[in-house]
This record gives structure tokens, sequence and C-alpha cells, in this order.
């Protein structure tokens, strides 16, 4: 998925929801603490089955609610969708939101897993450091690693939807991070609480990857309510 790196702008709109760009003034992340325990506690593994003969994975994360955050790509063309918690908790899940420009998703787990994490109102800011939790159930076990990231810049990032079939722009921002597959839709979790979701690996400079800002809906709560549907969650695409 080609993309380009463009001057950050504010107040663009993208298919299902809006971006913002937050007061960046209103506090000073470097006052907060960056919780690794709250980043840890909140990771879920993603499985989305439907798609083939594999069952595809990615990472997401547990916000206020219990909804749970992840890539769009992650579940895009599933007929069945899985989570499961630091605990080996799991449950099915529906998907409650889909936005294949933005490359975004909410799930709906059935019952609860996971603790809720924190999202701050603030965007990444350059510099700052912060984790993203690698978590995987292998053999019955699960594994769970923090992965340090920098912010090495904002940007907007020209590039496709999901299924490359039209343009669109992302705000966002670049990240230094040994991002890995299955990292799809991790939190970029930095001081104060989530800022971003993963979603593409640089295909030019190792150790570099791009995450998505939070929509100001996930942001301040607006996005979702109690009554919501499950979507359409488009045709299948390649892992």
């Amino acid at each position: 998925m080609p993309f380009e790196v463009q001057r950050r702008a504010c107040g663009l709109a993208l298919a299902l929801l809006v971006v913002g760009c937050a007061a960046n003034d209103a506090a000073d992340p470097a006052s907060s603490m960056l919780d690794t325990q709250a980043a840890v506690a909140a990771a879920i593994d993603v499985r989305a089955d439907g798609c083939g003969p594999l069952i595809g994975f990615g990472t997401g994360t547990v916000i206020d609610g219990g909804d749970i955050v992840t890539a769009a790509h992650v579940v895009a063309g599933s007929t069945a969708v899985e989570v499961i918690d630091r605990n080996g908790a799991r449950a099915a899940a529906e998907v409650v939101l889909f936005d294949p420009a933005l490359d975004f998703a909410v799930l709906r787990p059935a019952s609860a897993v996971g603790t809720p994490l924190t999202i701050r109102p603030l965007e990444a800011r350059q510099n700052e450091v912060g984790v993203l939790v690698r978590i995987r159930e292998r053999d019955g076990a699960m594994e769970v690693e923090q992965i340090d990231v920098r912010v090495v810049r904002e940007a907007n990032i020209s590039t496709t939807d999901i299924y490359i079939e039209r343009e669109v722009v992302r705000d966002g921002f670049e990240i230094e991070s040994s991002v890995d597959t299955g990292d799809s839709g991790a939190m970029v979790v930095l001081p104060g609480g989530g800022a971003g979701i993963v979603w593409a690996r640089s295909n030019r400079v190792n150790g570099r990857a791009w995450a998505i800002d939070l929509p100001n809906g996930i942001i301040d709560g607006t996005a979702l309510t109690a009554e919501i549907a499950p979507v359409d969650v488009g045709q299948c695409i390649s892992r």
C-alpha cells in the first residue's frame, strides 16, 4: 500500500468519522505518566475468520464502555471475530464500526474482556516516547510483550483505502518501533493514554511504522451508542 507524507493539516473528513486536530496547548503530556500496566491490561488479541484457510489476526485495545478499537483491515471480509485478553478470557465480537478509508474499526465483544485504556485528548508529539503491546495466544498460552515507541513526526499521509481503490489522506504520525506482523491495530500508548492506531510498517526505513490519530468521536466518547448494530465489513483483502 503506497503512501506519501504531507504537511499536517486539520479538520479532515474521512468516511464515517471526522479526524480533527486537538488543542495541543490544552495540557502538557510530559506532566502525565506513561502507564505501561494499563497498556497491557487493555491489549487484545483479535482473530478474524472467513477469508481463507487461515485465521487472520491483529491487535486491539479496550476503550471506555468495553468496546475494542483496531485496524479495519484486520477484520475486513470476516464472518466471525474472536477477541482474547491477557488472561486468556475470550469472547465473540461484532464489528460495529468499519471505516476502510481511515483503516479503523470498532468491535463490540459479547462479554467483557480486558480493562479499558484512558484515551488522551492530545495528538502525538514529536519525540514523545511510549509503548505498544504485542499480544498473541500461542499453544493455549498468552504471550505479552511491551514494545518501545518513539514519535518521529506528525504527518498527513496520502495513501489509498484498504482495498487500494481510491486515494485518501490520513491524519497520523510516524513512529520508530519494531512493528511486526500481527501488530496492526495496536494502540500507541504515550504519557496520558492511548494516542493512535498502528496500520502499516514503512517500506522504506527499517524500524519505522505509521499510526492514525484516534477519531474525535472515540476521544470524546460520542462515536458509538448502546443501540448501534453490526455493520458490513466489506470484502476480504490480502493480509
